[in-house]
């Protein structure tokens, strides 16, 4: 039965990272069309410092789910794992699946849409970017369940960086388009992190 559960953990957390993947793949021809509609479609390294990473999560999640072999032992650190990266991939397929409900027209890269307005609805209520968030989520989870510190130092060292660069150079580019109405949301919701009331 620990071995069960063991294997479903890894199989929620493979299933989220390579669902991602392919999500970004189909959002692709999405974003051609956007190009030529957008107000703004800024294209600095800042804005295309992550292109490849879907890729090297894609990459990552089958290099790791081939060469992991579940413990003939289970221990109560493994399971405990398990159960922390199944957490966090539960939680990242729930916020990316209620951002694409809320923000139907959502797509890869930086752009600005002809009638765009600041979305305050689902998860973009409680954080700024929670499909980053989500990116997050996944790579911890799969660092955690199959115990890679290659997974993990990809994530400490380009995922979360790589990102962080990411999402300053999308809110100049909101900035610069939605004005005052994305300079509110800033103020009253975080960029990553909830925030209380007594904080905005």
């Amino acid at each position: 039965m620990e071995s069960l559960g063991y294997r479903l953990a890894l199989a929620l957390v493979v299933l989220a990272a390579l669902g991602r993947f392919a999500g970004i793949v189909l959002l692709k021809f999405r974003q051609a069309r956007y190009a030529r509609e957008a107000l703004a479609y800024p294209r600095s390294w800042r804005d295309r410092c992550t292109a490849p990473e879907p890729y090297l999560l894609a990459l990552t999640t089958l290099v790791l789910a081939l060469q992991h072999r579940v413990p003939d032992v289970l221990t109560a650190a493994a399971l405990t794992r398990a159960a922390a990266a199944a957490g966090l991939a539960l939680l990242a397929i729930v916020l990316m699946l209620w951002a694409f409900r809320v923000f139907p027209s959502v797509s890869t890269g930086h752009y600005v849409l002809p009638e765009q307005r600041v979305i305050r609805d689902g998860p973009y209520r409680l954080v700024r970017h929670p499909l980053y968030l989500a990116a997050f989520l996944i790579w911890l989870a799969l660092a955690i369940v199959c115990a890679s510190p290659v997974a993990l130092g990809l994530t400490l060292l380009y995922v979360i960086p790589g990102y962080v660069i990411y999402m300053r150079a999308e809110e100049e580019m909101l900035l610069a388009q939605l004005g005052d109405a994305y300079r509110s949301y800033q103020h009253d919701v975080g960029m990553l992190f909830p925030r209380s009331s007594e904080t905005r």
